[in-house]
């Protein structure tokens, strides 16, 4: 920041002071607020036209508001455009977060109502934002009948030039600054700088530059926020929905003229009221159609100054002839209301500026997501009125506003892949780098209020996490057809997630209410209607198949909740013929990310490499000896998509990563969040979760890499890592093994090139035998390095997983090249050193290349560690009998423990990677009591803290 620490804080501190004064004196006022906008639709994709069971003649809105909601709800929402659509609008509040609260519970209080006009017998009504999914033919009768004349006639128009482009839902932000803030800057100005102004006139000119200011920053609102890679078409004569690869195709299907927007419109409030008064002379402004990405708005309408006439009145008048003149017939009741239209308009224009509303933000984010973009939209409001310097190079020019929307085309094309004119610099800059730049100019606000940790998920936005458009492209890709359609059941069940996230939320919030203090006093009042209204989600407003039986216990219900939403995001990391889905795996990583901090952890996400991980920690603890380890990612589903939709079966919930690991790491989740509500002393444990487990942790960032970094960071590394994976294997025990032994892994490609040629007369070089013949030659030479042979299963192991070369279907042309897959599995005992270099001094004379993928040994936890006593006495006191010993086949991320100091230990499952994946839900229970008293027993010891531990 340009100004000085000293004035950073005093100016933190009038802002601090002032919102004390304003919260007391002006409750019903705020700095924050959103206006949301929903289209409602049937299980098809067509708009709700009307309210099932209701007269054709009552439109689904109209009778939405009129007969569904209670009065006191439906005063926070409004009509829209069409017959179909819903506005709410949140009370103001003086902190951002309780915005986004209420804005959730208008969501929950939405769907439900919507959900119980499903079971009429209508078919399922669903709630979405952005742009309609069917395609549809709009006219006059599209437009609910509730608004009066003025306001009908004014739509009729927008849809006979714009038509079904209307049909668009977003965010709206609004945006203001304490009003005691206002008043003492004023009052506290220089003579020289406060001229004749008046409090009306000084908050007009920071309005207009705050509108300047946050519509410079418009295209970063758009890719933060943007949602809606879907379209609807029609193809064949058939409507279909579309996936693109725009990530806001409601930004680019919403009309917004550039006449509406001239240059110079808000460079001083005076050039606002000159323009826009011109406009609406001229006819391009005819009503509420300033649709800028960004406008300054008063802060309520001026009732007192407009004409409020409604049709019967004026019906009325005209039957009596009190306006025939000379013989003339009186005006028409049309010219009347156009006349209505005009002077309301240039009533509202001359009134003082109290806000700035930003347009660009579309909905189905994340609770925090939506947090911390309505944050950074008023620390930036803050930052440009405290310090005059910043942002003062976007004034509105002709080149300003051609940059501006080139800059926000761009960010509806493509989002966080965007590169744009910088507003203020004009260099050529990606939009991730202009995030991580826009946050790093509020950072020092952000940290002196407090507010650093709202902004964390665009930080890791910035840093290569995928917006909520990737996400949803990344969920959908693997269920389109070639040509990106995708059908209204995939779709549906997008709805349904986001039913399920709502209702998480709902919860959430719920818990925090109680002491989120004063300020809150709105939404808790509101909250307390909704509740005994019955409209707000409850834990088991879940979808039917994942629901619980009513004697499940509370924790087995929240993991099973956790592990339920984990399991529908498609973390793949190895597939076979596919790739990765990052973005899911980010999506993953940040999902618990979120929870553990709502949950009062301290979370570390590591996003260097192209793999993601996080670190959990106690808040204020020094780095804690013993880790649990776990993963994110999955293999590949079998057979199908629908692996990613979990269910109950019995005792057992169903889906992809169920066993393999995503209920246990959810288990995780749930025993850290719960230790952290108990309050401290804290266990001296600590949670890494990785996203690419599964395809051997070889690249940044597995276990191995955080391990390494810490290590350069000077920080002790662990006494003991305890890695989940299931250790009940046979599927149904309630307490699994405790595996003291793991065997290591080595992966490796051993690769042969020969010459290519046709068979018939040119044979070439075999390099398939030639491959062939190495891997009998390696079995003979690894009998010597490894114990293949055994009574049991605990032994190593040497497998072959793949030998490719040539191309199918071609059969005259001998292959050129050729590839072997090796894996070795070894006991801790059979070092791998030894193998690597035997597989080398095998491969050179051959001409073979060797690529080593992963390559660690196998770990034997010393009985004598103490915190593996500790972890064997808490199974022993919970469980009420010996814990098993056992040794895990499966390699696991226990591997990577320094000094082999790893243990698996985990619940119970079956059929991990296969299409029956299943898990045991009765040893949830369990776990969680051993890992409860485990961390007690550990925290009672008081281990002296190791010393920095270097990998071996």
């Amino acid at each position: 920041m340009p100004w000085s620490n000293t004035e950073l804080a005093r100016f933190v501190d009038r802002l601090e002071l002032a919102r004390e004064t304003a919260a007391r004196n002006f409750p019903e006022r705020g700095t924050s607020g959103l206006e949301l906008e929903w289209n409602v639709m049937g299980a098809d994709l067509r708009p709700a036209l009307t309210w099932p069971g209701v007269p054709s003649q009552a439109a689904f809105a109209d009778a939405l508001r009129e007969a569904h909601l209670p009065e006191w709800l439906a005063r926070y929402s409004q009509l829209e455009v069409f017959n179909w659509m819903i506005e709410w609008a949140t009370d103001p509040f003086y902190s951002p977060p309780l915005a986004v609260y209420q804005a959730r519970l208008f969501e929950a209080c939405l769907l439900t109502t919507v959900e119980r006009a499903s079971t009429g017998g209508a078919g399922p009504l669903r709630a979405w934002h952005g742009n309609l999914l069917f395609p549809v033919e709009v006219g006059h009768q599209s437009i609910p009948r509730g608004w009066n004349l003025a306001k009908r006639r004014y739509l009729e128009r927008c849809v006979d030039l714009f038509g079904s482009r209307l049909a668009t839902a977003g965010i709206h932000a609004n945006l203001s600054l304490p009003e005691p803030l206002l008043a003492w800057d004023l009052v506290h100005l220089p003579r020289s700088g406060r001229r004749p102004l008046q409090l009306d006139s000084f908050r007009n000119e920071v309005y207009a530059r705050a509108t300047r200011l946050l519509r410079a920053h418009a295209a970063l609102f758009i890719a933060t926020s943007a949602s809606t890679p879907l379209r609807a078409e029609v193809r064949g004569g058939r409507p279909v929905v579309v996936l693109t690869e725009h990530d806001s195709v409601r930004t680019l299907t919403f009309p917004s003229p550039p006449e509406l927007d001239p240059v110079h419109l808000y460079r001083t409030h005076a050039d606002y009221v000159r323009l826009s008064k011109d406009l609406v002379r001229r006819g391009i402004r005819f009503g509420n159609n300033n649709w800028t990405p960004v406008r300054a708005r008063s802060l309520a309408e001026p009732v007192e100054r407009l004409i409020a006439i409604s049709a019967e009145e004026l019906e009325a008048l005209g039957q009596r002839g009190l306006y025939e003149e000379n013989g003339r017939d009186a005006p028409s009741r049309e010219h009347v209301a156009r006349e209505i239209i005009i002077h309301n308009l240039l009533a509202r224009i001359d009134i003082p500026m109290a806000r700035v509303e930003v347009r660009t933000d579309e909905g189905g984010l994340p609770l925090d997501l939506e947090i911390a973009n309505l944050a950074l939209k008023e620390l930036l409001l803050l930052r440009g009125y405290a310090d005059s310097e910043f942002g003062d190079l976007f004034l509105y020019s002709r080149d300003d506003l051609r940059r501006a929307r080139v800059n926000e085309l761009a960010a509806a094309n493509t989002g966080m892949g965007a590169e744009l004119v910088h507003p203020f610099s004009r260099a050529r800059v990606g939009m991730r780098a202009f995030l991580g730049e826009t946050l790093d100019n509020v950072r020092p606000l952000a940290h002196a209020l407090g507010w650093d940790e709202w902004l964390v998920p665009l930080d890791e936005i910035a840093h290569g996490a995928p917006n909520a458009a990737e996400r949803i492209r990344t969920r959908l890709v693997p269920e389109a057809d070639k040509h990106s359609v995708v059908e209204a059941e995939a779709i549906s069940r997008l709805f349904d997630e986001r039913r399920v996230q709502v209702a998480s939320d709902i919860e959430l919030i719920r818990r925090e209410l109680p002491g989120l203090g004063p300020l809150a006093g709105k939404l808790a009042a509101l909250w307390q209607r909704a509740e005994a209204a019955q409209l707000l989600p409850t834990a088991e407003a879940l979808p039917a198949a994942i629901q619980l039986q009513p004697s499940a216990d509370d924790v087995t219900r929240e993991v099973v909740l956790l592990a339920s939403r984990l399991i529908a995001i498609p973390s793949v990391s190895v597939a076979p013929g596919g790739s990765p889905r990052m973005e899911a795996i980010h999506a993953a990583v940040r999902f618990v990310a979120d929870d553990l901090r709502r949950g009062g952890l301290e979370v570390r996400v590591f996003a260097e490499g192209p793999f993601p991980a996080l670190l959990a920690t106690f808040p204020g603890e020094d780095p804690a000896p013993v880790v649990l380890l776990g993963h994110l990612d999955v293999v590949g589903p079998d057979p199908d998509e629908s692996q990613f939709t979990p269910r109950l079966d019995g005792q057992y919930l169903v889906g992809r990563g169920a066993a393999d690991m995503k209920t246990v790491a959810a288990t995780y989740v749930v025993w850290m969040k719960a230790t952290r509500r108990i309050g401290p002393p804290y266990p001296p444990l600590r949670l890494l979760l990785v996203g690419n487990e599964e395809p051997g942790e070889t690249e940044p960032m597995g276990t191995p890499h955080i391990l390494q970094m810490l290590a350069r960071e000077g920080q002790p590394l662990p006494a003991l890592m305890i890695a989940g994976e299931r250790t009940g294997e046979r599927g149904d025990e309630l307490v699994g093994e405790v595996c003291l032994e793991n065997r290591g892994l080595l992966r490796a490609e051993l690769r042969a090139r020969g010459t290519r040629g046709h068979s018939a007369v040119q044979p070439g070089s075999d390099v398939m035998m030639q491959l062939v013949e190495a891997r009998s030659r390696l079995i003979e030479a690894a009998r010597h390095q490894l114990q293949l042979e055994g009574p049991t299963l605990w032994r190593s192991q040497i497998a072959f997983p793949y030998l490719v070369s040539g191309e199918r279907g071609v059969f005259n042309l001998t292959p050129d090249r050729a590839a072997m897959g090796i894996e070795v599995r070894s006991l801790p005992e059979d070092r791998l050193g030894g193998l690597v270099d035997l597989m080398r001094s095998l491969a050179e004379p051959e001409g073979f290349e060797l690529d080593l993928v992963s390559c660690e040994d196998g770990v034997r936890c010393d009985p004598a560690n103490p915190f593996a006593q500790h972890l064997l006495q808490a199974v022993r006191e919970t469980s009420g009998r010996a814990p098993v010993l056992g040794r895990k086949l499966h390699a696991t991320s226990a591997r990577f423990a320094p000094n082999g100091q790893g243990i698996v230990w985990g619940q119970s499952g079956l059929a991990p990677h296969a299409a029956g994946e299943r898990h045991y839900l009765p040893s949830i229970l369990p776990y969680v009591r051993a890992l409860t008293r485990f961390g007690e027993l550990a925290t009672a010891a008081r281990v002296p803290e190791p010393n920095t531990i270097q990998r071996t």
